[in-house]
């Protein structure tokens, strides 16, 4: 997760796969913001994570260019990773 520069600073996971996104001058990110819907899209997220309680919006999924990156807000555990595949499957509807 990382505190990036959008439409106002704000945290944002990136979806890019870690092992390109160094190679690539935009990486693919879902915001992270307070308003829970409780949608199947929705990834909640909080204290482990570094972040107050909150939900990556997977409805919300961005383009930024890395240099949007300002610096590291936390870390999402390897373990919750399959939440935003379903979020993503969820998204598609396939």
């Amino acid at each position: 997760m990382w505190w990036a520069d959008l439409d106002k600073v704000r945290p944002v996971v990136v979806l890019t796969r870690a092992r390109v996104a160094p190679l690539l001058t935009r990486v693919v990110v879902a915001p992270v913001t307070t308003t829970v819907r409780d949608l199947a899209t929705e990834v909640p997220l909080g204290e482990a994570e570094g972040v107050a309680d909150s939900v990556a919006s997977l409805d919300n999924v961005q383009l930024v260019p890395v240099d949007r990156l300002l610096r590291r807000a936390g870390i999402v555990a390897p373990s919750r990773w399959p939440e935003f595949c379903a979020a993503v499957h969820a998204l598609m509807a396939c």
